[in-house]
């Protein structure tokens, strides 16, 4: 019979489980560490890597990887957790080949659970499940509050405040807060939380009289003196004369207070001598350490459950909550000729730190005697508040209730940080709530003084540990919460820190009490993977908060394995793009449309069968983690020893990947050049950059402590029988192969390897001369080899390159057999 050529282009997709005599032409059934040339065919060795931190942060795993930019002001970020910390990079991507890796923003983490992080407004918070969530603003966040508190009638004490929140914090030159000029003025700055540097951007007008200036924390109940070094000084001796910062030690015992309807950690900005008229602050910032987030009070004033007057006289709890709801002054409670052992008995639904008085016009009340106790019951035992801050009192700070306002008092020590309130009941109310009575010093001696309304602000409890976060409907959501693993908790619209009032919440249940285990955004809703189902939560407030189960017999085995990417999945639907998710259950990899899962992962299942020994054992089948390389459209899925990669426009899976140092944890990034990036980090306190060498990386334990590695790749065809259809197959002699490929600049052998009949070892090739790449004028390398093979049913070829700095890149091959006419049964 006469000899035959064929061709075959490397355009078909790799698999690994089908049988290698059935796959399609084109097609591959082996290989390792490359990656299709393009979308169209060929095959390619995948990058190699460089080092991010020449010296190790230590010898233990890299857990995850975060990237955070400040939306407003470019402040960039690289971030690490490693060993209960995480780390801040002292050299932000692309930027690379750093001696040390960064300095830590916080311990006491997780050291084994990996955290998921966010970006709510303009601050980070992260979260594995170890504490409440961490919260950062970099190094220049914006403050939270700006107050002026002006003496405008020169009575010796400030009675005006005006807030320049807004003007100091809009990155515009032409707001800014103007400071009043008297001695008796302060300025009141605030901070999320616990703050140690205060920024000041001045404008055109700045102080020129010599002054001191003093900054003060709120420390239960009172302002205390932080000793803060002035760096707006200019000249010698006078404060506010330039641009600068106050600086001081961070001090722990800061507690939160509420100015201005803001609720956080308060400081005190004062000076000896008046100073300039109209002194400008153009810009307020603020430093504060990575910490665990505090829960705030939104600012939203709320209607107390319950409101009680106890005369003491006659033993009697009189019901007013009717009377101080309905914001009428026609309707009041009437506490006139109150005594000293008379109490206003205020219920909420949460713990309280200020209660509001609406004062009926007319009807205040004029005897010196001010409220001086503040209650909450604790358990067992009525526990008294300090740090009154009493809004209603008169000019002469002498008469409560002689005006409308707001009594303030220190929560921090009656919360689960300190005395904890709690709920109760009485006999003449059986709804439990939290329990709030304020006391006078002196019987009033006014018959007619009227409350027509109250109104209460929270100060709510501590939040718990929780596993993750993610921002949505720009509010913080955050699962893992130990009372209800099944729901998600939502801060109030704008206030990630706060997660109290009307505005925050609980979603519904997303089934059984099995724990949520990760939540992603995709398109306009927020998809919520379990163990054992996957949920979408729909809508765009509390009030229209929806779920919709999508899948209940599948799940997500890993959390960190969970991705969401919008860039068009044309296996899914073909006439319209569509944003995807992927993520591994114990039982293969599934992608998501938004309508159903489909599981993705045939071709690689022999990964996850437990039929073949290359299954993923079960100590680490949930716990693996995967990033995605936007530029090469791939998803990849961390495995102990080795990585396996798919590319979601192809819809194809590439052979698996094994680097010579295994990664732990990975992700995409933009870098501050604002490209993307991927970097991955080791089990060895390494971070690398992806995709940017020719070579893989070997960890020494002297120096050098990082040297190239060769990344041996190769690819092996389909099992080829020489006539098609393959229902009957004719013994045929292989005579001669040739290859297309991208020619090289160097010498560039290769290794071809024949195997006949699906043997395990095959025959290498070498006759003249193994196969070499090198062309220097032409991109096109052709090359062949005799091989002589007698007797072959069905062939395989291998093609292997393991060379530092040399690629293999493989267009298609060409082959003459030479039929004999022997049917094999």
């Amino acid at each position: 019979m006469a000899l035959q050529m064929f061709k075959e282009s490397f355009v078909g997709a790799y698999d690994g489980v089908t049988p290698p005599t059935l796959l399609p032409p084109g097609s591959i059934s082996d290989g390792l560490n490359v990656r299709k040339v393009a979308i169209g065919g060929g095959w390619k060795p995948r990058k190699g890597c460089t080092v991010h931190n020449t010296t190790a942060i230590g010898a233990s795993s890299i857990l995850s990887l975060h990237q955070y930019t400040h939306p407003r002001n470019s402040d960039y970020h690289f971030l690490g957790q490693y060993n209960g910390n995480l780390y801040d990079a002292t050299d932000d991507p692309p930027a690379a080949d750093g001696t040390t890796f960064g300095t830590s923003l916080v311990s006491g983490l997780s050291t084994s659970v990996p955290g998921f992080s966010t970006m709510v407004d303009e601050h980070f918070f992260y979260a594995d499940g170890s504490t409440r969530p961490i919260v950062w603003g970099g190094t220049t966040p914006f403050c939270s509050g700006f107050i002026a508190h002006f003496d405008i009638g020169n009575t010796g004490t400030p009675n005006t405040y005006v807030d320049y929140t807004r003007e100091v914090t809009d990155e515009r030159s032409d707001t800014k807060a103007i400071l009043f000029s008297d001695v008796n003025d302060v300025y009141y700055v605030c901070s999320p939380e616990i703050a140690e540097v205060i920024t000041l951007d001045l404008g055109s007008v700045v102080n020129l009289v010599a002054s001191v200036a003093t900054v003060k924390s709120w420390v239960a109940g009172a302002w205390a003196d932080r000793s803060a070094t002035d760096g707006t000084i200019s000249p010698a001796g006078t404060t506010h004369g330039q641009d600068g910062s106050f600086t001081w030690a961070r001090n722990a015992t800061d507690t939160m207070r509420v100015i201005g309807g803001i609720m956080g950690y308060w400081y005190q900005v004062s000076w000896t001598v008046a100073m300039t008229a109209s002194v400008q602050i153009v810009s307020c910032k603020v430093v504060f350490d990575a910490t665990a987030v505090t829960n705030k009070w939104n600012g939203v004033y709320e209607y107390p459950t319950g409101v009680r007057f106890f005369d003491a006289s006659a033993g009697e709890y009189i019901d007013q909550t009717g009377k101080v709801l309905n914001e009428s002054t026609s309707q009041y409670m009437q506490i006139g000729l109150m005594n000293t052992a008379d109490f206003i008995y205020v219920k909420a639904a949460e713990p309280l730190t200020g209660i509001g008085f609406g004062m009926v016009y007319g009807y205040t009340q004029a005897e010196a005697s001010k409220v001086d106790s503040i209650e909450v019951w604790t358990g067992t035992a009525w526990t008294a508040g300090a740090g009154i801050i009493d809004e209603t009192l008169d000019s002469t700070a002498a008469k409560s209730f002689a005006q409308s306002g707001v009594i303030w008092f220190n929560a921090a020590a009656l919360t689960t940080a300190g005395t904890p309130a709690k709920r109760r009941i009485f006999d003449w109310d059986s709804v439990p709530g939290y329990w709030y009575r304020l006391g006078i010093s002196v019987t009033l001696t006014d018959t007619d003084v009227r409350i027509f309304m109250l109104a209460s602000a929270m100060f709510p409890d501590p939040l718990a540990a929780v596993k993750g976060v993610i921002e949505f409907k720009n509010r913080l959501f955050v699962w893992g919460d130990p009372e209800f693993p099944n729901r998600l908790r939502y801060s109030a619209n704008g206030r990630p820190d706060c997660f109290s009032g009307s505005d925050s919440g609980y979603t519904d249940a997303f089934g059984d009490m099995t724990p949520i285990t990760c939540a992603k955004r995709f398109h306009n809703e927020l998809m919520i993977w379990k163990e054992n189902s996957v949920w979408l939560l729909e809508g765009y407030s509390p009030q229209t908060f929806g779920k919709l189960c999508l899948a209940d017999t599948i799940g997500l085995a890993s959390p960190k394995t969970a991705v969401v990417i919008e860039t068009g999945y044309p296996a899914m639907k073909t006439d319209e793009p569509l944003s995807i998710a992927l993520w591994q259950d114990t039982d293969g990899v599934y992608v998501l449309d938004g309508r159903k899962p489909k599981k993705v992962s045939f071709p690689v299942d022999h990964y996850f069968n437990t039929e073949y020994t290359t299954a993923i054992a079960a100590a680490s089948i949930k716990n693996r983690q995967s990033f995605v390389d936007p530029l090469k459209n791939e998803y990849h899925l961390l495995l102990p020893a080795s990585e396996l990669v798919y590319n979601y426009i192809k819809a194809e899976w590439y052979p698996p990947w094994e680097r010579n140092v295994d990664l732990v944890c990975g992700i995409s990034l933009r870098g501050t050049d604002d490209r993307y990036y991927t970097y991955g980090g080791d089990a060895l306190g390494t971070v690398y950059r992806l995709e940017n060498d020719t070579t893989d990386k070997a960890e020494n334990v002297a120096s050098p402590y990082y040297t190239d590695v060769a990344i041996s790749h190769y690819v092996k065809t389909r099992a080829i029988a020489q006539q098609k259809p393959q229902g009957i197959s004719l013994k045929f002699s292989f005579r001669k192969l040739w290859v297309e490929a991208k020619a090289a600049s160097n010498p560039t052998a290769i290794t071809t390897t024949f195997f006949k009949n699906m043997i395990d070892i095959g025959v290498a090739l070498a006759v003249p001369a193994a196969i070499d790449l090198e062309v220097d004028d032409h991109g096109l390398s052709f090359d062949g080899l005799d091989a002589s093979q007698e007797g072959c049913v069905c062939f395989a070829l291998q093609f292997a390159l393991n060379s530092a700095d040399l690629e293999m890149e493989l267009w298609s091959f060409l082959y003459q057999v030479d039929a004999r006419g022997e049917i094999v049964l």
